[in-house]
This record gives structure tokens, C-alpha cells and sequence, in this order.
């Protein structure tokens, strides 16, 4: 594969791109250097509108292309239920969490702990998460997304993997450090919509070059055009048994269940529960109903263009170099790294976060300055980069990350949803629970049986397994003192059943939310989304009868969604 040449206007979008980031930093470095609320938060003071962007940007990396052309090009469109799943656990940080999380005001998910537990154990589980995820979790997670710059790079540019991880990186890794969360929010606003032009350019280019739909359709197999997994082997099939794998376990038994720490940073810096809910809302819908089908579109035309790859993921850089004229090639490399430190500069200003707000500052030194907690941050930024570029250099595959990281936190999914519904849970639970998935995860992937298991058996595995000690363990060990509950549900108002005991220990105690309410709209979402993103995805192949059914599913239950809502007044108050 020939690299890419670049001309003076390529150059010049690029350099003016990566100029404009910059500047953005050093705008912002003042205003972010005031309080770690402002460095972390952006004082709380965020529009839903923005919030969600950044949601959105987040979570649309340069990896995500190379990982979704991975998909389609090795199983067909149905693959991408691997992350479709999550549409189920969004809708739930929607109607069941977002307000929560608005109203616990915390800064990270992991200060949760000081507010829902009581005890030594408590503080070490603290301790132990903040390490966790800043150190482990979210260095394989930027890991995952500078490899696949590395991989753009490489195939564009003919960079080699060290000088794509530094060189792609470093101005990322500047404007964290200087303007902390409000330079990622405000440049995720600009670099959502220069990495969705790009995706739209390569999308309406390879197809093009294809020949257009028709001739997708004639020369693509009915399995690869699939939205549902094939039935030739069976119900008890490879596909279909993963597809259950993922629709029935993937999306409530990761970590991230309750909402997880990306988004809850977002929901904590919304003005009040009404932006949070809307945000959320905004995020999921985007995420899954837009964003997905230029993407699909382009590597389905992909396997026309270049049936056989050595590496799947890097089709779709390639497409930049074959398909673009002088110019799109700049604005398509710019989006790429729009793409790519919209996410990354997310996961190292979180980081830093969840090390100086939950580790740091209250076992390390506890009275310290916010201009020092803000210094200690920045420096963590750095020292954690370095960290990520050495993981960096030793992974190879974008989808086998994924999919370990989704089998890595699979035991503690339902401790982290039913924390907030059930005053039993305790500190020693999510211990249990981390513990009991992480070693069942070591054995699933590395025992000499278990790692050639399908991806489902290993995944039900780890959670029947987890869930079973962490539930022992709750049931065996003290709940939390019964200050620490009533301060979490009065704060909270969670409602639902499991908080009866707690109810009756409090004078005039709140009614909790009725959860079947929740539940009730999050049915409604839920088919809303999925009508929504199949119904356009039917419509852009050619299936236009079909895709009117699935968006008819999309109008009816969004219909129904919004007379719920719209008899909460406090959600439609200007």
C-alpha cells in the first residue's frame, strides 16, 4: 500500500487544526486553573447541549471507524451489536441514573464510595478504584485509541509506531494539561463536527467508487448485509449465541452499567438534573441512530474496493489515500485527529481525576491548595501518558481490546446498578466483586481450555462466578451504618423496594421515584433508538420497506416517550 503525499493545503488544514486546539488550551488554562471544579467540572455550569457533544465526541475515536470496518469486513453489519448492546445500559443512565448523579454531585463515579459506604473498607476501595482505572483501566482504554492513530499514521503517513504515538499525542497531552475540562468540552464541540465531515466525505467516496448501493447489494452476501445474525447453523449457532451473549449479558454486567466515568463527569458538569437527562438523551441518540451508518456504509464498500486485507482495521485509512483529492486528503487526516484527541484528552483528563480526587487528596495530603491539587493533576497527566504510549507499543488488535475490556469488568455491572436501589449492598460487595471478575477473567482468557471457549461461554462464566461471591459476601458482612444510608437516600431519592428498612428510620421520609415508571420509559427509549438506527440504516441500503416498518417503531414509541415526559414539568421548563 502506497502512503499518502500530502500538498501545501493538506498541510495547511492540518497545522491550522491542530493550531486552533492549541489555543484553545492556552484560552483556557487561567479559568481552569482556579479550582479543581473548574479544572475537572467546568464549575457545573454546562448547557445540555454541550455536555452531550462532548458525550458523543467522547466516544467516537479514531479507533472507532478502523473497529466497525473491523466488524463488517470480518462478519457483516449484524457484528456491530457487539456495541449496539450499550444502547440498553445508555437508555438506563438516562431514566434511572442521570438525576441520581446530577443530585449526588460528586466529581468522579468513584467518589461515589465516600458518599454511599461507611468504614475502612470503604476508604480502601476508594483507594484501590481511583488506582484502578486511572492506572489500568484507562491506560488500556487510550492504548486502544493511540493505536489506532498509530495505524492511520502508519498506513497514511508511512510514520513508525513510536513517532505516530509520540508525535500524534503530544498536543492532545498540552492542552489537557493546561486547560483541564473546559478545553476538552469546548475543542470535543469543533472536533465532533470536523470528524463527522470526514466520515461523511470517506462514506459518500468509497461508495461512489463501489458503484453505489446497487451494486453493494448485488455483490455483498445476504449474511454481511445482515442487521441480525444468520440462522444456517441454528439458534445454538456461533453467531446467534453471541449476538445473545451480547444483547443478554454485554451491556449490564460491564463497569461501567450505572453510567460509567465518562459520561458521569459529563452529567456532573450539566447545570441541574433537567440538562443531565436531556444530555444523555441527546448522546445516545447520536451515538447510536447518526453516527453509525457512514461508517458501515464505508467499509461495506470497502470489501468491494479491497476483498482481501492483510489488516481490516486499516482499510479505511487506506480509502483516504486511494479515494481523496488534494485538500479532502487534509480535512479527512484533520479529522482523524479530531476523532482521536477528542476521546483522548477526555480519558487523561479523567484520569487525573479519579488519581488526585480520589486517591491523591484524601489519603496522600489532604489540606493542600486547589492550585496544588491542580498542579499534582497535570503532572499525573504526564506521567500517564508516558504509561500509555510503552501499552501502546504492545498491543496490536483494536477488537480484541475491546472485547477483553468488556469481558475485564463483566462481574460488577449488577453491583454498580443495584447499589442504588438496594441499602444492603456495601463496600465489601464491589470488592468481592472486582476481585472474583478479575481472576475469573485471567483464567477464562489464559487456562488452557477456556481460552479457545467462545465469547459467550467465557463471558457467562465470569459473571455467574462473580456474582456469586459478590452476593455471598453481601449477604456474610455488615451494611453500611445507617447515617451513611440515610445521607446517601435523602440526597439521592433513589426509590424502589430495597430501601424500605431505611424509609422507616427516617421522620417524614421521602417517597423514593417509582421505578416502574423508569423502567417503563426506558422500554420506550430503547425501541425508540433501535427503530431510529435500523430504520435509517434499511432506508440508506435500498430496504426501504422494512426500514419504513423500523422507523414507524421509532415514531410510535418516541411518540409515547414524549407524553411520559412531557408530564414532567420540571423536564420541558425553559
Amino acid at each position: 500500500m502506497q502512503a499518502l503525499t500530502l500538498s501545501s493545503l493538506d498541510w495547511a488544514i492540518v497545522v491550522s487544526y491542530m493550531v486552533v486546539s492549541l489555543f484553545i488550551g492556552v484560552y483556557f488554562t487561567k479559568r481552569a486553573s482556579s479550582s479543581m471544579s473548574e479544572f475537572f467540572l467546568s464549575g457545573r455550569n454546562l448547557p445540555w447541549w454541550l455536555a452531550g457533544t462532548s458525550m458523543v465526541a467522547t466516544t467516537f475515536s479514531s479507533d472507532t471507524p478502523l473497529y466497525v470496518t473491523g466488524l463488517v469486513r470480518d462478519h457483516g453489519i449484524y457484528e456491530n451489536w457487539q456495541w449496539w448492546c450499550f444502547i440498553f445500559s445508555g437508555m438506563m443512565s438516562v431514566f434511572f441514573f442521570a438525576r441520581l448523579w446530577r443530585r449526588l454531585g460528586v466529581l468522579t463515579d468513584v467518589e461515589f464510595i465516600k458518599m454511599r459506604y461507611s468504614g475502612k473498607s470503604a476508604s480502601m476501595l476508594r483507594g484501590f478504584k481511583a488506582l484502578y482505572f486511572s492506572v489500568a483501566i484507562h491506560t488500556i482504554i487510550k492504548a486502544q485509541v493511540i493505536l489506532a492513530m498509530a495505524k492511520i499514521l502508519d498506513v497514511s503517513l508511512g510514520w513508525g509506531k513510536w513517532e505516530s504515538i509520540f508525535l500524534s499525542s503530544a498536543i492532545t497531552i498540552g492542552y489537557a494539561m493546561l486547560s483541564g475540562y473546559w478545553g476538552v468540552v469546548t475543542t470535543d464541540f469543533f472536533q465532533f463536527i470536523i470528524a463527522m465531515i470526514g466520515a461523511v466525505i470517506l462514506c459518500f467516496a468509497s461508495v461512489d467508487k463501489a458503484g453505489g448501493i446497487h451494486v453493494l447489494r448485488e455483490r455483498l452476501s445476504h449474511e454481511t448485509l445482515s442487521f441480525f445474525p444468520p440462522l444456517n447453523e441454528g439458534f445454538m449457532g456461533m453467531a446467534f449465541m453471541t449476538f445473545l451473549g451480547y444483547i443478554g449479558l454485554s451491556w449490564w454486567s460491564k463497569y461501567s452499567s450505572d453510567g460509567g466515568g465518562v459520561i458521569v463527569q459529563r452529567i456532573s458538569s450539566c447545570k441541574d438534573e433537567r440538562h443531565s437527562l436531556i444530555a444523555t438523551f441527546y448522546f445516545n441518540v447520536a451515538n447510536y441512530a447518526l453516527r453509525t451508518w457512514p461508517w458501515i456504509l464505508a467499509a461495506l464498500a470497502s470489501i468491494v474496493l479491497y476483498p482481501v486485507a492483510k489488516d481490516n482495521e486499516a482499510v479505511y485509512p487506506q480509502m483516504m489515500i486511494d479515494l481523496l483529492p488534494s485538500g479532502l486528503r487534509g480535512l479527512m487526516l484533520a479529522s482523524f485527529f479530531a476523532a482521536f484527541m477528542s476521546t483522548l484528552s477526555t480519558y487523561l483528563n479523567l484520569s487525573s481525576a479519579y488519581f488526585v480526587n480520589d486517591f491523591y487528596r484524601p489519603f496522600v495530603r489532604k489540606d493542600a491548595t486547589e492550585k496544588h491539587y491542580i498542579a499534582i493533576s497535570r503532572m499525573a497527566t504526564l506521567v500517564l501518558s508516558v504509561l500509555t504510549g510503552i501499552i501502546t507499543y504492545h498491543v496490536t488488535s483494536i477488537i480484541g481490546v475491546f472485547k477483553f475490556l468488556i469481558a475485564f469488568g463483566s462481574g460488577t455491572g449488577l453491583v454498580y446498578i443495584l447499589r442504588w436501589f438496594w441499602w444492603r449492598i456495601n463496600a465489601w460487595s464491589e470488592i468481592s466483586a472486582m476481585i472474583s471478575s478479575t481472576i475469573m477473567t485471567v483464567i477464562a482468557y489464559t487456562h488452557p481450555v477456556l481460552k479457545s471457549s467462545p465469547y459467550y461461554t467465557k463471558l457467562t462464566l465470569i459473571i455467574s462466578v462473580s456474582t456469586v461471591v459478590w452476593v455471598g459476601v453481601t449477604l456474610l458482612t455488615r451494611p453500611s451504618d445507617k447515617e451513611k444510608l440515610i445521607e446517601f437516600y435523602t440526597k439521592t431519592n433513589p426509590g424502589g423496594h430495597g430501601w424500605r428498612p431505611v424509609e422507616a428510620l427516617i421522620d417524614n421520609h421521602l417517597h423514593g421515584n417509582t421505578l416502574s415508571d423508569a423502567l417503563i420509559e426506558w422500554i420506550y427509549g430503547c425501541f425508540f433508538v433501535i427503530g431510529l438506527m435500523l430504520g435509517i440504516g434499511k432506508v440508506l441500503l435500498g430496504y426501504c420497506l422494512s426500514g419504513l416498518a423500523w422507523l414507524a417503531l421509532a415514531i410510535v414509541t418516541g411518540g409515547l416517550l414524549y407524553r411520559r415526559l412531557s408530564r414532567k414539568k420540571w423536564l420541558f421548563a425553559a
